[in-house]
Order: structure tokens, then C-alpha cells, then sequence
């Protein structure tokens, strides 16, 4: 079947950052996975650099957990750019998530890290690969970068059409610490977290109610996954025409102590 996707815009803002990092990170340690050494996780690395939209990661590295340095001013082969992006794009079910990734229509931008350590005698130069997919559908009020355990978390923002918000959602996870490289060498895929608590506009059964007005919405929800600290996301999730579910276009990370 042939597929018409409009092309994703190369953006060298905050997925570019995040995503040069990342395959600095991979080709310096000789690792292959979405956790980076200092334990962060795709959407960490995007919202340290600015982003507050949600990504979604492709990499690509070698796995031999040799320590490299980094070649401040590489020459990349054309053929490594071409061969990366042809195993991601051949992949074959059920695990083709590189592929399926590429292939959202509904991503629109996109940001390339390009990292490549310096050749070690009769070694070939081999670079590693991150792409950061970023879905810029809306625009947020800024939110605080560390909060309390229970304490209100005031959200607002507005979602530009095509796209209709749908609801607000909190998750957490660990709060990042270093990890060995063999422990990410063993983390390949990255299961996006699940939110713990979803809040849904009037109308649908919801602890508290979205407020959805003609120009923008608002939410307050305390901040506690059963009274435990870690890094919360939260979640600005939309409708989008062609998409049979809801799509996650919104994220930010927060400590919570």
C-alpha cells in the first residue's frame, strides 16, 4: 500500500538539543537504549531543553559498552545516515516500533542528534542515531519544576486546531539516578508511563473537571500518586481527525518531593 504522510519539519530547537545529547551520550558509552547514563528519559531530555510537547525517540547505536570520545567536528558517511534509516523504516511486526514511529501522521516535526566517537586504530567510524519526534499541536502556562507531595498544580494552556483537547493526565516514575551502561544496554524499548489519574472535561465521570472554553483550558489537581515523591508527568492529551484514540501532545516533568 502506498502511504501520503506530509513531510515532518527538521527542528533545531529543543529536539535537536535533546536529541544530540542523547546520541552523544550513546556513542561516548557504547550503548544502545531511551535511558541515558544520568537515568533520564526521552521526555526529561526534551523538557531540559526547552520542549513541552510531546516526543517520541528513535535510536540507533552499537552496543559494546566501550568508552569513546566524542569527535567535536565529524565527517559522517552518507551511507550510515542512509542504512540507519532504512533498518528503521524495514522493520517487520511485531517489532517494527522504529518504523511505526516514523510513520504517525500525525507527527510534525522532527529534531536529529548526530553523535560519532573518534576512530580507534583499524576501527571504522561508526555514528549513532537520535531522533526526536515532537507533536507541536498546543501552547502551556509554565509549571513549576519542583513541587511537594498533595500540593495544587494550577494547568492551562490551548490546542490549535486541527487538534481538540481531551483531557489532562498525571503519571510518575522513579526519579532519575545514574545507571550502568549494561543496565541500559538491557532497557531498549521505553513504554511511555501511564497516568495514574486522568481528568476529563464536564460531562465524562472525573475527580475534578477540565474547564474547556472557546479559547483555551484549565485545570487544578493536587500532585500525588498515593503520597509518593518521584517524577510526575503530566499529560495534555487531544483528539486529532484520523486518529481512533486519544494522542498524547503535551508533556512536562516534574519533581516531586
Amino acid at each position: 500500500a502506498t502511504m501520503s504522510l506530509a513531510p515532518v519539519e527538521l527542528d533545531e530547537g529543543p529536539p535537536t538539543i535533546a536529541g544530540q545529547s542523547h546520541a552523544e551520550d550513546m556513542a561516548v558509552h557504547g550503548y544502545l537504549g531511551h535511558w541515558g547514563t544520568d537515568g533520564s528519559i526521552p521526555e526529561l531530555r526534551y523538557n531540559m531543553a526547552g520542549g513541552s510537547d510531546m516526543v517520541f525517540e528513535n535510536a540507533s547505536c552499537f552496543t559494546d559498552e566501550a568508552p569513546r570520545t566524542i569527535d567535536p567536528a565529524p565527517w559522517i558517511a552518507a551511507a550510515q545516515v542512509v542504512s540507519t534509516e532504512a533498518m528503521f523504516f524495514n522493520e517487520k511486526p511485531p517489532t517494527d516500533g522504529h518504523r511505526k514511529n516514523i510513520l504517525k501522521a500525525f507527527h510534525r516535526r522532527v529534531g536529529i542528534g548526530i553523535g560519532q566517537p573518534l576512530p580507534r586504530p583499524l576501527e571504522i567510524p561508526v555514528p549513532c542515531f537520535s531522533q526526536e519526534f515532537v507533536d507541536p499541536y498546543g501552547s502551556y502556562a509554565p509549571v513549576p519544576p519542583v513541587l511537594r507531595v498533595g500540593q495544587m498544580l494550577h494547568v492551562e494552556g490551548a490546542i490549535a486546531a486541527p487538534a481538540t483537547v481531551a483531557g489532562v493526565g498525571l503519571a510518575r516514575v522513579a526519579l532519575p539516578a545514574p545507571l550502568a551502561v549494561s543496565e541500559l544496554n538491557r532497557r531498549r524499548s521505553y513504554p511511555v508511563p501511564q497516568p495514574y489519574q486522568m481528568y476529563w472535561p464536564q460531562g465524562y465521570v472525573t475527580p475534578i473537571p477540565l474547564r474547556v472554553g472557546p479559547t483555551g483550558f484549565a485545570i487544578d489537581v493536587p500532585v500525588s500518586d498515593k503520597g509518593q515523591a518521584g517524577l510526575y508527568e503530566l499529560s495534555i492529551w487531544a483528539k486529532l481527525p484520523g486518529e481512533a484514540d486519544f494522542i498524547i501532545v503535551g508533556m512536562r516533568t516534574l519533581r516531586v518531593q
